[in-house]
């Protein structure tokens, strides 16, 4: 079976990870999209959504028909169709129909760590804390693989290095990560802390080289934003790794089906879909102490944190979810998460199909939206305060000033759901009609 499981575009070429047969397959494309344009007597057979006929121009690489875009941007009279996501239309390209899958082939990862925390919450982009244990079970192994500074007894299943300090705690992981690549991260809050302070903690304890050795690659991308709440964020592109922190997927596809939780936490989580939590450190003051206390306790807690993702996993099937509505899309694992991305790309491969081209992109200003009116608070004690809390205020707003596209006009339509199938009532195209 042959299928990607990471296509990513980097300068001029595509990296390409896969397999085929079972085997891992990775390499450098240098790819040659293509874009379509009206001509005068067009003979391919390609045409738009509004039926004119276009043919197809092939460039020897992204850059050219990156260039080519953008030199006739603000030419009104000609337009240039195509999917402009050199990634989606590679894809598109090699793999036109179902996309099928092995879902026993691809490698997942999970991840935890432990850091010295005695003077508060560790933050990742800092990372000043020493990494004290490190613990990953690959799907594809029946064992745990924990790296730790102190004395362990491990059980069976288990396999536990004992590192001198934090340098080769740090320098073993990775040269077994090298040895390993998987094709997914997971872990609980892994793409925010986890990943982010590996990373930031390599960088003051080797120096940038031995960051891109976490990548098979060799290049690791820093990527800054905001997240829901307009703080700063920090997370890290490892080049042909995707990352799918278990928490932020769980939040996605699980709304409709166990609802809003009180916590979302790893401990609250695995209360309601597995019956049990995180192991309990409450006679210690702190995971400082447990840490200094009872070094067993301390690792048998980071390898339960693991394990509690992986079963996870086999209770909900969430990755295997991102992965079947990627293969359905045509897009990398992550795209799957989003919303326009992957209908874009189903859309695309559709109209692909039927030789149809995507018309032009239109890019649009972008500028803030009012948002609701928040009144000034009246500072101070107050009494008899009352709430109200008023469910489905937009839409009833809609329906209360008949703002709605489908407004309802002046008068009234005598119909019905069998008149209309008849072809009985005489309504104008435009409006819509509700039975």
């Amino acid at each position: 079976m042959d299928f990607y499981t990471n296509v990513t575009r980097f300068g001029n070429t595509l990296l390409y990870m896969g397999y085929k047969g079972g085997q891992r397959v990775q390499q450098r494309i240098p790819f040659k999209p293509t874009l379509y344009v009206s001509t005068p007597n067009p003979t391919s057979g390609w045409k738009t959504l509004y039926d004119e006929k276009v043919d197809p121009i092939e460039f020897d690489s992204m850059r050219d028909a990156s260039e080519f875009i953008k030199k006739y941007d603000n030419v009104d009279t000609f337009n240039i169709y195509g999917m402009n996501n050199f990634v989606s239309q590679f894809i598109s390209q090699k793999y036109p129909n179902e996309i099928k899958f092995n879902r026993d082939d691809v490698s997942v990862t999970t991840i935890d760590i432990e850091v010295q925390s005695d003077e508060g919450f560790p933050e990742p982009k800092y990372a000043d804390y020493p990494i004290t244990a490190i613990t990953i079970k690959n799907n594809k192994e029946k064992v745990y693989r924990t790296w730790g500074c102190g004395d362990y007894n491990p059980p069976d299943n288990v396999v536990y290095t004992k590192c001198v300090n934090e340098t080769a705690l740090l320098y073993k992981f990775v040269e077994h990560w090298k040895q390993n690549y998987p094709d997914i991260v997971t872990g609980w809050n892994s793409i925010s802390f986890d990943m982010v302070y590996i990373i930031n903690r390599m960088r003051k304890v080797f120096g940038e080289d031995e960051i891109k050795k976490l990548s098979p690659w060799g290049h690791v991308k820093e990527d800054r934003g905001r997240d829901y709440y307009g703080n700063d964020t920090m997370t890290y592109d490892i080049i042909g790794i995707t990352q799918l922190d278990y928490k932020e997927i769980f939040q996605k596809f699980t709304y409709n089906t166990l609802g809003q939780q009180e916590s979302y936490s790893l401990n609250n989580i695995a209360h309601v879909v597995l019956g049990e939590g995180k192991i309990s450190y409450e006679e210690q003051e702190s995971l400082f102490a447990l840490y200094k206390n009872d070094f067993q306790k301390f690792i048998d807690y980071n390898i339960k944190d693991v394990e509690l993702v992986d079963r996870l996993e086999e209770s909900l099937g969430l990755i295997t979810l991102t992965l079947t509505m990627a293969y359905r899309g045509g897009v990398n694992y992550r795209d799957a998460l989003g919303t326009t991305m992957i209908w874009d790309t189903i859309i695309y491969r559709i109209l692909n199909q039927n030789k149809i081209v995507c018309p032009p992109k239109e890019e649009k200003s972008k500028s803030d939206f009012v948002g609701g009116y928040v009144k000034e608070p009246q500072v101070g004690s107050h009494e008899w305060v009352v709430s109200f809390d008023l469910n489905s205020l937009y839409p009833n707003i809609i329906v209360q000033n008949n703002m709605s596209p489908e407004m309802v006009v002046d008068g009234l339509v005598n119909t019905s759901v069998e008149h209309i199938l008849r072809k009985q009532t005489d309504i104008d195209t435009k409006y819509a009609t509700a039975p």
